[in-house]
């Protein structure tokens, strides 16, 4: 049987080639499109996970949607609705677009991809937890997915065993976690589902007992295990615009920032109240579900679950023993979890753990041939570049390490392109971390963004106990862990002392761990700087075009896409 999972039309849009239990191949639209958190119904998408498995639209059994259209709509309406005189030209734009697409589905997917088979709406929050528990080592668990909002519900616990979901607890809009840290972000001058891990980035800087009191204002603890947000300060009950009220700026007392201006200290401490804020109502939520279940394990889903310092540290403030979080979490994978649902849960076909299932490397990749026409074209475009070729894998890892150790900052293209938001080792910037100048250089020069932003570094499995107090290992790096020497890595340690970790084995990614164990031989340390491959406000990188551009546009030393090194004269 060959599924199609289609997730589109908020954020993130991504597809997913699904085929008798397994992931062939999944693909987010931006890294096609170029456009950062393309939401566009994702027809490039669809195309290459087509030709990639060799099938036509005509071989897809059934188009599994992350969502149910119709329940989105009625929240939208009942809300929108509250206010129609003051929203009534937003609403209009909304039902007339919403009619063209969602609303008519199966007209419009006979019309963009003439197709005519079976199509299995799966609930938002649903979509997100089979991508977490049906990739996870866990027969049984609590599943916890939280977000902005899916079609009611903001958060959703369910208990997860075999193939059935029990719901333990919920959140509904207006209450929502996953908003207020949007707003916040907002109100300090980033974009609200694009921002919020530079908020986590900046709260380390402050000091959250300054403005605690906001956030003790804006929501209180239920008795049930519920978390009401005063909807006095917020405005998502009657438009989809406008994040604040007034009422909440004078409650904070300092004008929202404007984007692109300085960040001042104050900026600071709001960033880290609402972090702490945030982790407070997380781990709250934690206990009270898994108080509710007998399973020590957890899984989480949802775009929340990027909120790497908040799960590193559940296992110090929850009863939890075991976490896994996927490498997708956010709307992205619920292309793939919409799969997954329908497959276990629908059809009932049973759990299994499969690692070529869990794997993110799952788009994209060249022929050595392709690459050889490719570099060719781009030496006659750019004299000032000079290839070198090393057909010998042992040679060739013990140069980009010795390159590395030199101090110089290399772009590494190989193999299949990652899923997701997270560089694991195939489309990454890596560095010495080492070198203490070298995390601002790279900020400065390679991705030209905020300074304040920290790099994460990737440590081989065998050894990421002697660097990090993680309690588990994290190959997705999705929490943050404190450092225990983080002297000896100053590049990749923030202020705090903590990193956002990779811990990599050799099975999941056999050349990038060879790197790693290559670069031990030369520094002392299976570490490297890793952060995604792309320049600030552009996407990850995905083709080899690409990568040569991003490498001529920016002052990273060296390029190695598959077995050759690319420098400038």
């Amino acid at each position: 049987m060959v599924l199609l999972g289609i997730s589109a039309f908020y954020h993130d849009s991504a597809v997913c080639l699904f085929e008798d239990g397994k992931v062939i191949a999944a693909i987010e639209e931006e890294k096609l499109s170029g456009i950062k958190h393309d939401n566009s119904f994702p027809i490039k998408a669809i195309k290459w996970v087509l030709q990639y498995s060799k099938k036509s639209i005509s071989d897809i059994d059934t188009i599994c949607w992350y969502e149910d259209p119709q329940l989105k709509f009625d929240r939208v309406k009942n809300t929108l609705g509250k206010r129609w005189w003051k929203n009534r030209k937003t609403w209009k734009k909304f039902k007339k677009e919403f009619d063209n697409t969602e609303g008519n589905l199966t007209t419009y997917l006979a019309k963009k991809l003439n197709f005519t088979g079976k199509l299995e709406y799966v609930k938002h929050h649903n979509s997100h937890l089979a991508f977490s528990y049906y990739t996870s080592p866990f027969n049984d668990a609590v599943g916890i997915s939280i977000d902005g909002v899916g079609e009611w519900e903001t958060a959703l616990a369910v208990k997860c065993k075999d193939n059935t979901f029990e719901e333990i607890n919920s959140m509904k809009f207006p209450n929502s976690l996953g908003l207020v840290y949007s707003t916040i972000t907002a109100y300090l001058g980033f974009k609200p589902n694009n921002g919020e891990y530079k908020v986590m980035g900046l709260a380390p800087y402050g000091d959250a007992s300054k403005y605690k009191h906001i956030f003790d204002k804006i929501f209180r603890f239920d008795k049930n295990g519920f978390i009401e947000i005063n909807q006095k300060y917020f405005t998502w009950q009657y438009s989809n615009t406008d994040m604040y009220t007034y009422d909440l700026v004078k409650l904070i007392g300092i004008e929202p920032r404007e984007p692109e201006s300085n960040i001042e200290q104050h900026h600071m401490d709001i960033a880290a109240a609402l972090q702490k804020w945030y982790e407070s109502c997380f781990y709250f939520f934690v206990n009270n579900c898994m108080q509710q279940s007998d399973s020590s394990n957890l899984v989480l889903g949802g775009g929340s679950a990027y909120n790497g310092t908040a799960n590193g540290k559940l296992q110090k403030h929850t009863s939890i023993k075991d976490l896994w979080i996927p490498f997708a979490p956010s709307d992205a994978g619920s292309a793939i979890g919409a799969c997954l649902y329908y497959w276990h849960n629908i059809l009932d076909n049973p759990k299994v753990i499969d690692g070529d299932n869990i794997s993110p490397y799952l788009g994209p990749q060249w022929t050595r041939d392709e690459i050889v026409n490719i570099l060719s074209k781009a030496k006659s475009e750019h004299n000032e570049l000079d290839v070198k070729i090393y057909n010998d894998k042992t040679k060739l890892l013990t140069k980009v390490s010795k390159l590395i150790n030199d101090g110089n900052i290399i772009g590494w293209f190989q193999g299949r392109t990652e899923f997701g938001a997270r560089a694991l080792g195939n489309r990454s910037i890596l560095a010495n971390p080492h070198l203490p100048d070298v995390r601002d250089r790279i900020n400065r020069v390679v991705k030209k963004r905020e300074m304040f932003r920290p790099f994460a570094p990737s440590v081989t499995f065998e050894d990421y106990e002697t660097y990090f107090s993680s309690e588990s290992e994290v190959p997705y790096m999705n929490q943050v862990v404190k450092v225990t020497n983080y002297k000896s890595i100053p590049s990749v340690t923030h202020v705090d002392g903590s990193a956002r970790i990779q811990t990599v084995k050799r099975e999941m990614n056999p050349l990038y761990y060879d790197l790693l164990k290559h670069f031990e031989k030369v520094s002392g340390t299976p570490i490297l700087l890793n952060t995604s491959f792309n320049l600030r406000g552009h996407t990850m990188t995905n083709d080899p075009q690409k990568a040569i551009w991003t490498f001529l546009n920016c002052d990273m030393d060296y390029l190695v896409i598959g077995n050759f090194i690319i420098s400038k004269k």
